[in-house]
Formats: structure tokens, sequence, C-alpha cells
């Protein structure tokens, strides 16, 4: 009887040939096998991603990459994302610690999109279980709704390789794998003790990173338990968008065209600035923007106040057909303020062991624990303008008045004199409704201002992931008569939380301390210097971190106290909690054998509970004023927590019917069916079916042929069922108002739902809601259908015994995503009705209209009201021989066609994303290695195709539509010094290549990072015992 340590070294031994010829590839392909020559056993049983039947040879029916640990050694890599985004198949990842980030609510985490369908549909597992989310449960969370997995918490020092099954993991895992499914599969039986030191930095002396690593194993118990224990330490510190050329203010950008003559809607343009603020403030005499409104000097220039406080013209630059917009001069740059990579802190640590309890059963445990820290470094500041609403409210233009004891002398007698010319020192005209009619008037002696507060709140906001997890169990294998079946149970625990922290500003005592009075004036004496609040203020009824009243000095920049910054802000602290809890069982074994072979199957259950919370902390829940509403303390709306949870039992079937093995005397070498199956009983989401079908055909040796048919499905997300019910105020564009009806995809069919709904004369029907919020409400849905996607995939594997080392696979997948979850806004809920087919779709009843037509509330939420539609090539070619006694070569390839990419919402137009920066039609990753002795080298190269800024963009729309094909080239050196230690030079992008242009004027900063960050140094060295 073959024993569990048998097993198990056959297993890692047949995974390890696997692994010398996909070693040269950052995604080699699955079916690679060792060279026919090779003194492999052919007996050796192996368990591949998407299947739980042990099978002699790593083919399957699914197009399956690899990444290995070799090559994420010879990378450098510190994070398993990096890995999986050399990979041409995957898209921008749905967060990572590159571009703007959610604020607290998950900075720097990277959850992962296969083939760009959302990062919810590509399921994560670590050793072939679930792992625990570290997702925020909340619409404002960092990614899509669903249990995706946070990559930072994985140590990359413990992976032995990663596997990417595309379509078909869903019979066997269950849901959320549409896309694919990512397992990365840990070093179990490691031996002996390795410490590995990293440090990185770029060219330009900036964004440095630090790693220190070690992993430890070994066996006790005269070999039948072994364990494994791995730590993990990586820093590493981000940039400013301002901190590079492309991505700053004097970077390239879009904007309206200043020749009205121009063949395009907009031109390229450097130095953006905004002209309607400063962020040391522009002075107003009209509720407008600076061009209209603003305060001149004698020379008819509008001015601003420079950074000390005092008026100088504003310089609007070189102009363009934007009012908003200028290249060049002192405008605000906004390009400045944002974050392109966080700061990121990683403790890492993780015990792995087993115990062989007899011949044929084995104990197995996991222990997790991870802490890691992303920060935001900066964002868009809070501004005051016109363009955010009317003078008075939270962000239009500040009220102040022209007694601020802040305020410069002559400034105050230039602003006074302005507003003295245009009869308005009684008051300046507010109109607060939009209409065009003045609602009220500010006080007498007051004027208004636009401000872009960078002073005021950074942006800067941590996430903190707290995460542990515990995996038990028992394997082995069970004799009935002279059949073997191997089975195993196990129950798995996980437990993340993620807190965030950032300070922000309280919008009462931001006003009580903006106005400022000198305290000797204010009691009808002199003045005296010492300023203060006007007293009669009251606080918010939230404690900021300081609760006594201080000035605040807008006139400026930073010109306040620590004491009136500590006054009007507070720490906003929103915290999500995640559980999870599966207990699994399997057993596989032949039934019956045929000419060709046993007849395997599989058999599974599983039991899973998962549970989320999401508490925004006070700052963000807002304050309670009655009536069901609450109002925000800041500028934003009030968030709500999100509490919810759901079970699942599932139960599974998978068969692999060898029809004609090789050695058989048949017209094809080998010919094999397989099919699976999985019932998903879930609480909220009810039952439903997930299967495939297919087979593999070698009509020779060195070619077969394989293809399968998938349904797989994604249950909804515990934000997606169970978000309450909030109030809120919203404008959209209604259908049936007569701007409108004459649009859409269908015209006729809007104006005659418009007419069914009531709206008798759509042509001279004005409706409220374009122009004016009108009450709405947010909510989960728990009546969600599941997404469901009907997929299949055939391609081919060649091994040509004439190139012995060579494997080429190519599979073409296509993937039909239907009910897809969405959450609708105000807008699409009304082109949800009133496009529909037939009058009334089950929508309209989210909408209330009174007798005249008006809207008078919305419901909107969470519905299965999309669809997506995907098609694409993947393939690989991977070769390594041995040309000198001494010396092997590598070369792999892998590379991805997108042919199609499209979403659409309800009955809504086509959005295409292929071709578009981020999925171009074409991309691959190419490497060469050599290792001759003690001397490693590797060089990649990657390829992006030209891209588009927007596929579905008239022809007209940009000056440059897109930007063209992109190359980009890193390389690595290592050398064995001893058999104990090790040291390795890596450079990425070894040119130093830009992105292409004119990127990423419109966007791409993702995509074309490494040419933004530019030429990039990591050394390292290994010392093994």
């Amino acid at each position: 009887m073959i024993t569990v340590r048998a097993m198990r070294a056959g297993l890692y031994g047949g995974l390890s040939a696997l692994a010398i010829v996909a070693a040269a590839a950052p995604a080699a392909a699955q079916d690679v096998a060792p060279d026919a020559s090779a003194d492999a056993d052919s007996s050796t049983e192996i368990i591949v991603t998407g299947s739980r039947i042990a099978r002699t040879d790593a083919d399957t029916i699914q197009p399956t990459l690899v990444t290995t640990a070799d090559q994420i050694d010879r990378r450098g890599y510190t994070n398993v994302a990096q890995a999986l985004s050399e990979i041409a198949a995957f898209g921008v990842p749905g967060n990572s610690n590159v571009g703007a980030q959610e604020g607290p609510f998950g900075s720097g985490q990277t959850f992962v999109d296969f083939f760009s369908l959302g990062s919810q549909r590509t399921l994560t597992l670590v050793n072939g279980r679930r792992f625990v989310s570290s997702n925020t449960a909340s619409v404002f969370g960092p990614v899509g709704p669903g249990s995706q997995v946070d990559l930072n918490v994985i140590p990359e020092t413990l992976v032995d390789r990663i596997e990417t099954v595309a379509v078909g993991g869903a019979p066997i895992y269950g849901s959320d794998a549409i896309a694919g499914t990512v397992n990365i599969i840990l070093k179990r039986d490691f031996d002996g003790l390795e410490i590995k030191g990293q440090a990185g930095v770029s060219q330009r002396g900036d964004a440095p990173d630090y790693r220190i690593s070690g992993i430890w194993g070994a066996d006790f118990a005269d070999g039948r338990g072994h364990i494994t224990l791995s730590g993990e330490w990586n820093r590493a510190r981000g940039l400013t968008t301002g901190d590079r050329f492309l991505t700053s203010a004097a970077g390239p950008f879009f904007t309206t065209a200043a020749d009205p003559a121009s063949p395009f809607q907009q031109q390229l343009y450097y130095d953006q600035r905004l002209n309607v603020f400063t962020n040391s403030g522009v002075p107003l005499a009209f509720d407008s923007i600076p061009e209209f409104g603003g305060i001149f000097d004698a020379s008819g220039n509008v001015l601003t106040f420079n950074d000390a406080g005092r008026l100088v013209p504003l310089d609007f630059g070189t102009r363009t057909g934007s009012l908003f917009e200028s290249s060049g001069g002192n405008g605000f740059a906004t390009k400045d303020y944002g974050n392109l990579s966080t700061n990121n802190d990683r403790y890492l640590a993780t015990a792995l062991g087993s115990f062989d309890l007899s011949d044929t059963v084995r104990w197995f445990g996991e222990g997790w624990y991870a802490h890691s820290k992303g920060t935001n470094i900066a964002a868009q500041p809070l501004y005051n303008t016109a363009l955010a609403g009317p003078g008075t409210s939270p962000n239009g233009n500040l009220v102040l008045s022209l007694d601020n004891p802040y305020l410069n002398d002559a400034d105050r007698a230039t602003i006074r004199d302005n507003l003295a010319a245009y009869g308005l020192l009684g008051g300046i005209p507010i109109d607060a409704d939009g209409d065009g009619n003045p609602d009220f008037t500010t006080a007498p002696d007051s004027f208004l201002m636009a401000r872009a507060n960078t002073d005021l709140t950074t942006g800067r906001a941590d996430t903190t992931v707290e995460l542990y997890r515990f995996v038990t169990g028992f394997d082995g294998e069970l004799g009935v008569g002279d059949r073997i079946y191997k089975w195993d149970v196990s129950a798995n625990y996980g437990h993340s939380e993620t807190r965030g922290r950032e300070r922000v500003l309280v919008q009462q005592n931001f006003l009580n301390a903006v106005d400022a009075v000198d305290e000797g004036v204010f009691g009808g004496g002199a003045a005296n210097g010492n300023i203060i609040c006007r007293p009669g203020y009251s606080n918010a009824n939230i404690a900021t971190l300081s609760a006594t009243c201080a000035p605040l000095d807008l006139f400026g920049v930073g010109r306040f106290s620590q004491a009136a910054l500590d006054y009007v802000t507070t720490i906003a602290d929103p915290t999500a909690t995640n559980s999870q809890f599966v207990l699994s069982a399997s057993v596989n074994g032949p039934l019956f054998r045929l000419p060709g072979g046993d007849v395997i199957a599989s058999l599974g259950y599983e039991h899973r509970h998962e549970k989320s919370a999401f508490d925004p902390g006070a700052y963000y829940y807002g304050e309670d004023v009655g009536g069901g509403f609450r109002m925000p303390f800041g500028r934003s709306i009030p968030i709500d927590p999100v509490r919810g949870s759901f079970t699942t039992n599932e139960f599974s079937g998978e068969l692999k019917i060898p029809v004609i093995s090789p050695g058989m005397d048949s017209f094809v070498h080998a010919f094999e069916l397989d099919g699976a199956a999985r019932y998903i009983d879930h609480s909220v989401a009810g039952g439903d079916w997930t299967w495939t079908a297919g087979g593999r055909l070698s009509p020779v040796a060195d070619v077969t042929i394989r293809g399968n048919f998938t349904r797989s499905v994604r249950a909804p997300a515990i934000t997606e069922s169970f978000s309450p019910t909030s109030l809120a105020f919203a404008t959209a564009n209604d259908p049936c108002d007569r701007r409108f009806v004459n649009s859409g995809p269908n015209p006729a069919q809007r104006r005659a739902n418009c007419i069914a709904a009531g709206i008798a004369n759509p042509d001279a029907f004005t409706s409220n809601i374009v122009g004016f919020t009108a009450p709405i409400s947010v909510s989960g849905n728990a009546a969600l259908k599941n997404e469901r996607a009907d997929s299949w995939t055939v391609g081919a594997i060649v091994r040509p015994r004439f190139v012995p080392g060579l494997t080429i696979t190519a599979d073409w997948v296509d993937i039909r995503l239907r009910d897809a979850i969405i959450l609708l806004g105000a807008g699409q809920t009304l082109d949800a009705c009133y496009d529909a087919v037939a009058y009334p779709a089950a929508v309209c009843g989210q909408i209330d209209r009174d007798p005249g037509g008006q809207v008078t509330f919305v419901r909107t939420g969470y519905a299965n009201a999309a669809s997506m539609d995907f098609r694409g090539l993947t393939a690989e070619i991977a070769y390594r021989r041995e040309i000198a006694a001494d010396t092997a070569l590598g070369l792999s390839l892998n590379y991805f066609y997108l042919d199609k990419l499209e979403t659409r919402v309800g009955t809504g137009d086509i959005d295409t994303a292929r071709g578009e920066i981020g999925n171009p039609k074409h991309s691959f990753t190419a490497n060469v290695t050599v290792d001759r002795g003690p001397v490693n080298l590797l060089w990649q190269t990657q390829y992006y195709g030209k891209s588009v800024w927007n596929a579905d963009a008239a022809p007209n729309a940009l000056e440059y539509s897109g930007v063209g094909s992109w190359w980009l080239f890193n390389a690595s050196i290592g050398v064995d010094v001893s058999k104990q230690f090790s040291l390795r030079l890596i450079v990425d992008n070894v040119f130093d290549a830009k992105p292409p242009f004119p990127a990423p004027a419109a966007n791409g900063t993702i995509t074309y990072y490494s040419g933004i960050l530019g030429r990039y140094f990591r050394a390292s060295a290994t010392a093994k015992f």
C-alpha cells in the first residue's frame, strides 16, 4: 500500500519536474511536462487546480497558467500580485498600491482581476482552499462587493507556485470562479533554513522598498511529522503624482480646444491649471467663478491671494477652450495632489505542519497571521467653489466678512471698492436652487472666496488589515478490495479586520473658526490684536481633536495655527470585519475499469459560513436629525453600516473517463472525457447548479486537443444583499424629459413608455429632477439572483518529440455573463424603466411620479441588470534545453489576444473595453533564461499593444485618440557564491522607457506605472543552511 508520506513525496516530485520546464516563464503552461528523456516515474500522481482527481500528467481540460517560485525569485517580486500582473491575461488590478485609493476604506490593498471581468469574479485559493477576504463590505470599498482576497497578506517567500485556471474552477470550488481561479500553492515540505534580504530604489533615488524574509522547515518524529515556519517583513515608500513629470500638473492633459475651428473636441496641452480657485484663495464679488465674479485691481486684473495672504493678479496662463482650465499660470495645480503609489508595511507569519498518524492517515494544519498597512499619501483636497454648489453650501464659495481681522487693510479696501462699485455692500445675492433667481443675500459687508483647501486635509489615509487564519484536517487513503480511495476532511477558519484612519474636516467647527473677529472690536472698543472665534458659536456634535475654537486664517496657505487645525478636524475611523468558516470533505477513487483505464469519480461536500460587517464610525455615519435622515459632519453623504451573513451547503461530483489510453492499439493516441457538477444551496440566493463537461483528444502523442463547456455562478455579496436603505438626494436625466425623450437605444419605445406612464406630451415636459435634486433611497437587495456565466474553451497542446523540451499551447476562451449585479443609480433606474421593451417593467415600481409627471422618489440599489461578454486567446510557448554540460537555455512566451470585452446595463448602450488602455488587443511577456554553473540570467520583454483612451468615443473626440505600442525590458543576474550564499541584481525597465506618448494624459497611470516610475534597481542576498 502506498503511504501518505510516499503520496506526498510523489506529488511534490511530480510538480518539481513540471516546474523545471515552467521556470523560464512568468506564466508557463501548466500542460508543460518533463522532457521525454527525463527519468520521471510515469505512475506519479498529482493534483492540479480545477480538479480533485489525482492524475499521472498535468494536462487538464481547462487553460492553465503557472508561475513558479524560481520565476518569483528571479524577478524579485515583493508581492504575489506582481507575479500575476506579468501574465498578459490579467487586466488592471481591481485595486493595488498604484494610483488613486479609496481613502481609509482600502488604501494599498491588492485584488487581481482575471480577464478584466471584475475582481469579484476571480476566485483566489490557497492550497486549494478558500481564504478569508479583507474587502470592505460597503459601496465605498476599494473594489466591487465580494469576497476577494487581498494578496498583500500572502507571504511571497512561502509560495511554491501559482496556478491560474481559466473558466473551469466553478464546479470544483463553487461561487465566484466566473473568469477563473487563482490557486496559490505553498512550500509544505521545505527542509532547512533560508534567510533573504532585499532592497530596491528607483534611479531617481525615491520609492524605496525593503524586504526581509525567512523560512525554516524540518522533519520530526523519525520523519512522520514535518513543520514549516515562515516570516516576512516588507516596507515600501510611495510617491505622489507631483513626484513625476508625466503625472504632475506640468505633464500632458486634454481639454477643450482653444481654436473653435479645431477638428478635435479636445486638444493636448501641458501644465494644467484650474483657474476657478487657488489653494491660497480667490476673493469674489459674485457667486460665480473668478473670470465672471472676481475682484479686480485698477489695471483690470483678476486677483487672488498669494501664499502669504496678499492680493496678487491671477495669471490665467495660456487660455484653452475651457473656462475652467488653463495651460500654465498660477491657478490650482490639481494634478500635483494625487497618489501615485502608496506606502506599505507588512508583517507576515505562517506555520504549516503535518503528521502521519499511520501509514494511511495524515493530519495537517496551517496557522496564519498578517498585518498589512497601506497609506494613501495624497488626494484631491476639499474645494469651495461655485462649481460645487451655491455660496453658503458646504462646498460652495465661502462667505467671509470684510471685517475679518486676518485680512490685510489694503486688500480689504480693494475688495470693498469692488463690492461698492457693484452695489453689493448690502449683501451678495445667492441662487440656492439654481432657477436663476436669487433666494437670499449674504450679510452686509461680506464677500465670497473660492479655495482649494490643501492645508486643511491632505488626503493622507491609512488602511490597516489584521488577519488570522487556521486550517486543520486529515487526509489519507482507504482500501476496498483491490481499489484504493483517497479522502480528506478539513476545517478552515479565517478572520480579518480592516481599520481606516484619516484626518477629516468637521464642517460646523470649520464655519465657527472661519468667522474670526478681533476681541476688542467685537466688544465695542478698539482693536487689540487678539483674534478669536466670534462668540456664540456651537460646536458640532462630534468630538474633534480640540474642543476649543481657535480662529482659522484662510488667506494664503498654511497660515493658521495647529490649534485651529485640531479644532476643525477629527479622525475618521471606519472598520470592516470578515469571517469565514469552511468545513469540507471529499473522496475519490476508481469505480470500474475500461480498456482505456480506470473510471475515476470524486464526491465532495462543503459547508461555508461567511459574515461581514462594516462600521463607518461616528464621523462617516453622520448626525441623526429625525425622519429617517442624517446629516453629515463633513462634506460627504452619511455612510450606513452594513452587516450580514450567509451559509452554503454544497455537493459536488467529478468524473474522469479514459476512453482510449496510450499503448492501446487504436486509431488515436488517447481520448478522455471529463465532467464535474456542483449544487450550491445558498441561504440568501437559493439553490443553483454549476457544471462543466469536456474532454481531451490526442490523435498522436505530440498533440492534444482539449475543450470544455462550463456553467459558473457568482452569488450576491453581503454588501449587495444586506446594505440597509439609506435616504439621499440626487439629480438625473429623466428619459421622459423633452431633452432626452428622443434618445436611448429605441427612441420610439422610450416615448411610448413615457406616454403610458401618464406623461401625455413628452415634447413639452420639463422634468425637475434634471436640474434639481429629488429624494432617493439606496439599498441592498435580498432578492438578487446569482450571476450566471456560460463559457467554453477549446485549445491544443503540442509537444513535438523531435524538439525535446518544447511545449506550445493555445486556447480560445468565450464567456457570456448574464444577470451581472450592479448598483443602479437614479438615472440608470429611470432608463431601465422607460427603455424596456414593454411598460411597466418590474423596475418601474421603483419610481414615483406626482399627477403632473414629476419624479418625487426613486428607489435605487443593486440589481441583476448588466451583462458582460468576453472572448480571447491565451497562448504559451515554453522551451528548455541543456545546451552544454553546465549550461541550460530557457525560452518562453505568454501571449494574450483580446477579441471582445463588452458591458451593457439593461437595454442601454454597449460599453466596449477591447483595445482601451489596460485592455490592449495584443500583449505578451517573453523570457530568456541562461543558467551556466553558478550564474543565472534572465532577460524579460513585455509588450503592450497600441490602445485607445475610449473605444466608444467619436473619431474627433481627442487630438490623439490613443497611444502606440509599448515595450518594457527587465533583467536579472544571480550568482551562487557558494552552496549556502547567493546574490542577485534585478533591473526593472532597463532602458528607462517612458510610457507611449501622450500617456497618461487621459489615463494609463496603472498600466504604464513602470514607465512613469523609471528604471528601478533591486539587490538581494540569500543564505541557506
